[in-house]
């Protein structure tokens, strides 16, 4: 049956985006972040263990098939718990291999280690004069809080140096900026407030500022305005550019000795936990040969079945242990996941502005030819450096969440890229065009690119 008004497909759309939705609200609620963040790793394997240890029982009480007669199948049993012990000793051989890797990065010749010295004692002299103390702390929290309210600082001075600027939109666009800087920094201080290394309050300040999307923001800012913001505003804002930068340093220094952290402490739990499982198992397989444990009734059901649930239980905790810690640092790392000025994950700012290709690849050939056969008359009607072309194929345009054109548009083509790099846009930043090139998305666009 034929479907001509697509409801079929509406259909099928709303019910992915209730699936994303719902999706969305699990992942950001309060168990599932307690079990991905804020939980002690040893309290989520008991949870954990527990929750399996549950779900047999509530399996047996169901009797979707006979647990009963499943677990007194001595052959099968013996089978799966030799199988069990193989793994749990495998997976601590790997595990310990995985951490000497890890480790063996801190046994170093004495060169090496006098320049780790030498780089962490000039990392926190810079810390020191853009805070202007006369001693940069040695705790980690106390450090990038320290880092943050240089920024809060540098933030508000680029504020009041942009009250004077005589162009209203590039002041809104700094007014914005630097009020989002100001309300993160502040967040993130109070998160790292008293924190202690090893916690995941340390980290969660990261996890939470968005230092990416701040630092292409005002990059974009300076670059854009660059020739109408005087030299006070000029600076106030490489100054914050600079103290952006230091803080991601800092904060994917910390992270590594973190993951360092986790490495070790997974190694050690896992031993710990592994030694007296392997024992169990042993026992375990040799009470199984010999059928000395004894049948009695609890419930609904006899002793046999509970005694190998919780065998099998306690067997899978070398598994369980591992998957506590390798979540947490997988969750963590996506959440950190950042390379400066590049936003590789999707931007809480909805609204921001990104230049975009509209050419397909496929036709770069055609454009290309079209632009040498254009020859003079486009460079005759090139307004601002930007080269005209008779038609829409190869306009680069500037639109919001990598949306068409917002009608205020210029099109603008490689040459004027590639001349961007003269002007001093790094091009190995992510940001080549994102400077004066970002006007072109028009008046109206939000100048914060937010």
């Amino acid at each position: 049956m034929s479907d001509p008004l697509g409801l079929a497909g509406r259909h099928a759309t709303t019910a992915a985006e209730r699936i994303n939705a719902l999706y969305r609200r699990i992942k950001s609620s309060r168990p599932v972040s307690w079990v991905l963040f804020t939980g002690s790793r040893p309290a989520v394997t008991l949870v954990l263990l527990v929750g399996v240890f549950t779900f047999l029982v509530v399996l047996a009480l169901l009797r979707p098939v006979d647990i009963q007669q499943l677990l007194t199948d001595t052959n099968t049993l013996q089978t799966l718990f030799t199988t069990l012990l193989s793994g749990a000793i495998l997976i601590v051989s790997v595990v310990s291999s995985i951490s000497s890797i890890v480790l063996s990065q801190e046994i170093t010749d004495i060169e090496t280690e006098r320049s780790r010295i030498d780089a962490s004692i000039e990392f926190r002299r810079r810390a020191e004069n853009l805070a202007e103390v006369e001693a940069s702390p040695s705790q980690p929290a106390a450090f990038l809080e320290v880092i943050l309210y240089s920024i809060y600082r540098e933030a508000r001075a680029l504020q009041r140096t942009a009250d004077h600027c005589d162009d209203e939109e590039c002041r809104d666009q700094i007014d914005a900026l630097t009020d989002e800087i100001v309300d993160e920094a502040r967040d993130a201080a109070e998160t790292l407030d008293g924190a202690r290394f090893g916690t995941f309050n340390v980290l969660s300040a990261g996890l939470h500022y968005d230092y990416s999307w701040q630092l292409n923001t005002a990059r974009r800012i300076r670059n854009r305005y660059e020739d109408q913001l005087d030299d006070r505003t000029n600076d106030a804002l490489q100054e914050l550019i600079d103290t952006l930068k230091f803080f991601a340093t800092g904060r994917e220094y910390f992270q590594s000795l973190y993951y360092k952290r986790e490495v070790a402490r997974l190694s050690s739990n896992l031993l710990y936990v592994s030694l007296p499982v392997v024992v169990f198992i042993s026992y375990l397989l040799l009470a199984l040969n010999t059928g000395i444990i004894p049948v009695f009734r609890v419930g609904p059901l006899t002793s046999l079945p509970l005694f190998v649930m919780f065998a099998y239980t306690v067997s899978i905790a070398p598994y369980v242990v591992l998957t506590a810690y390798v979540v947490r640092v997988a969750a963590i790392t996506l959440k950190t996941l950042a390379a400066g000025p590049f936003l590789v994950r999707q931007p809480k700012h909805d609204d921001i502005v990104e230049l975009q290709v509209d050419i397909e690849p496929d036709a770069w050939d055609d454009q290309a030819a079209g632009e040498r056969k254009g020859g003079t008359a486009g460079d005759a009607n090139s307004t601002d450096g930007t080269a005209a072309d008779d038609g829409t194929a190869g306009e680069t345009t500037v639109n919001a969440d990598g949306g068409g054109d917002d009608g205020g548009g210029q099109s603008t083509d490689a040459v004027d890229r590639s001349e961007s790099d003269d002007a001093g846009v790094d091009p190995a930043s992510g940001d080549d065009d994102d400077g004066r090139h970002a006007a072109d998305g028009g008046p109206g666009e939000s100048c914060t690119d937010r």
